[in-house]
């Protein structure tokens, strides 16, 4: 029941996310780092007077969001933070599909316009040649798609829009930005997100405009491409 100040009563809580707490803190208060161990099973439940079942219960939570290694014979060992690990591990823990792609897509309009520039500066003649193949890839696979309706050229042409977009940031100086773009398109892979056929021909369209700016060398032609991929007919799936 919750308090006159509005605070939950931690006995209403379970018992293995109060020991999964108290552990990370025990990290943080000890200032242990990478490669530094925690006190043994028995140690810990001592420790905390928590039954063996609990403490596994809370290790393996702090094992899938990267904070520890358990390995018999070894110990549990803290881990280095990795942010791919981390996203790729996010998307087990999100049950509601239809709020998840509604943030990622806002998420993706904040950050590839937040970089636009940094994207426009860094693109080659190479990477422009590879992501014009893509877009084209996606036009040619929409047509085969019309004719056959097979599932195969649509997994095809998902694969096509997210190689576009990786290609696109491939050459920004920020490491978490593109491990944050590919947890976009994991996101799609795994809930295999579906769309129209209407939204895939503007999808090629949107795609060869970012292409064609990018070739005429203007930038304020591209952001308004980038912005028109974003704003129009995003949110519809």
């Amino acid at each position: 029941m919750a308090e006159a100040n509005g605070m939950k009563n931690l006995k209403s809580r379970k018992l293995y996310l109060q020991v999964y707490d108290e552990i990370k803190s025990y990290i943080e208060k000890n200032h242990l780092m990478p490669g530094d161990k925690l006190p043994s099973e028995m140690k810990m439940c001592e420790m905390l007077g928590v039954s063996r079942n609990v403490l596994r219960e809370a290790i393996k939570s702090l094992e899938i969001t990267g904070t520890v290694c358990s390995t018999p014979g070894v110990g549990i060992v803290i881990q280095e933070f990795n942010t791919d690990f981390f996203l790729s591990n996010l998307i087990y823990s999100i049950s509601d599909e239809d709020q998840l792609h509604k943030e990622i897509e806002e998420l993706r309009r904040v950050l590839e316009l937040g970089f636009a520039k940094d994207a426009y500066e860094s693109i080659t003649p190479e990477s422009l040649e590879s992501l014009t193949k893509e877009a084209k890839t996606m036009e040619s696979l929409f047509v085969q798609i019309k004719q056959s309706r097979s599932s195969v050229y649509g997994a095809r042409f998902a694969e096509a829009d997210a190689s576009f977009h990786k290609i696109l940031f491939q050459a920004v100086d920020n490491h978490l930005l593109k491990s944050i773009i590919e947890f976009f398109w994991a996101c799609d892979r795994y809930y295999k997100v579906k769309t129209t056929h209407s939204n895939m021909e503007l999808t090629v369209e949107k795609h060869l405009r970012i292409c064609n700016a990018i070739k005429a060398r203007d930038y304020q032609k591209y952001y308004d491409a980038m912005q028109f991929h974003f704003n129009v007919g995003y949110f519809k799936r």
